[in-house]
C-alpha cells in the first residue's frame, strides 16, 4: 500500500492567515501512521511573488518526498523546481507507483489547458512507468455544480481522457482549483480533488462571494492498494 497526502490551493499571500493555515494543515501530517509522499496541486502562491514561494518552500516537511504542480495563480518561473521556460511537469516515483504532475496552467488565464509539450511528457511518463500511475494537475475536468468554478476548468478534457484511457496502469487523477473536496469519475477512473486550504467554495452556485475564508482548511489522504484501488479520506481541521 502507498499513502499520499494531497493538499491544494494554499494561496500563500492571499490573506494575512494564508501561511498559518498552510502550516496548520502540514502539521496534521504528523498524525498519520504512515505517509509515503506529499502532492500539492497548485495555486501555491497567490500573487506569484518570490517571497510567497520562499515561505511556501520553507514550510514543507524536509523528509517527505513532495511533488507540486502550478495553478492559475502561480508564475511558472518561480514554482520550485521549474525549468528555465515552458510548462512545469514532473515525476515522483513512490515504490512502484508513479505520480505524474502535469502543468495545466495558462499564463494570465484562470482556465486550464494541457498543451502539446505537457501531453508529450505525460505519454512518455505513462509508457515508462514502473507500475501504477496517478496523474496530478490543478484544473479538474468534471463539473462541480458552481457556474463560476465550472467556467474555469480544463478546456481540453478530451486530451486528458485520452491519456487516462491510454493505459490500464493509469488509476486516477488528483486535482485542486475549486477549493472543495471532490470525488467523481472521469474517463472511467476516479478524479479526486483536495479540500481548499486558503478558503472553501460556497455551496449553491454562489460567485459573490465564491470563497469562504472562515471555513476550516483541510487535506485529502489517498491510500492506494496493490491492485490500484484508492480509498480517500477527506479531513478538515478542527477550530484552533
Amino acid at each position: 500500500m502507498t499513502v499520499l497526502a494531497h493538499l491544494s490551493d494554499p494561496h500563500i499571500g492571499a490573506t494575512p492567515h494564508s501561511l498559518d493555515r498552510f502550516r496548520r494543515v502540514l502539521a496534521e501530517l504528523d498524525r498519520l501512521p504512515r505517509l509515503d509522499a506529499l502532492v500539492i496541486t497548485g495555486d501555491l502562491a497567490d500573487h506569484g511573488r518570490p517571497d510567497e514561494y520562499a515561505a511556501f518552500v520553507a514550510s514543507l516537511p524536509a523528509q517527505v518526498p513532495t511533488l507540486v504542480v502550478p495553478g492559475n495563480h502561480d508564475v511558472r518561473a518561480h514554482v520550485p523546481g521549474a525549468p528555465a521556460e515552458g510548462p512545469v511537469n514532473r515525476l515522483l516515483d513512490v515504490g512502484d507507483l508513479r505520480v505524474v504532475g502535469l502543468d495545466s496552467s495558462i499564463p494570465g488565464r484562470d482556465e486550464g489547458l494541457l498543451d502539446p509539450a505537457t501531453l508529450e511528457f505525460a505519454r512518455a511518463a505513462i509508457a515508462e512507468a514502473p507500475g501504477r500511475v496517478l496523474l496530478a494537475m490543478h484544473h479538474p475536468s468534471i463539473r462541480v455544480g458552481n457556474a463560476y468554478a465550472d467556467g474555469m476548468g480544463l478546456t481540453n478534457p478530451e486530451a486528458l481522457a485520452a491519456l487516462i484511457t491510454s493505459s490500464p496502469a493509469v488509476i486516477g487523477c488528483l486535482t485542486g482549483h475549486v477549493h472543495t473536496a471532490v470525488a467523481g469519475t472521469f474517463a472511467g477512473r476516479p478524479m479526486l480533488g483536495a479540500v481548499g486550504i486558503v478558503s472553501t467554495m460556497r455551496l449553491g452556485g454562489r460567485a459573490d462571494p465564491f470563497a469562504d475564508t472562515s471555513a476550516m482548511p483541510g487535506l485529502a489522504v489517498h491510500a492506494i492498494d496493490d491492485d490500484g484501488g484508492i480509498v480517500t479520506l477527506f479531513h478538515a481541521l478542527a477550530p484552533a
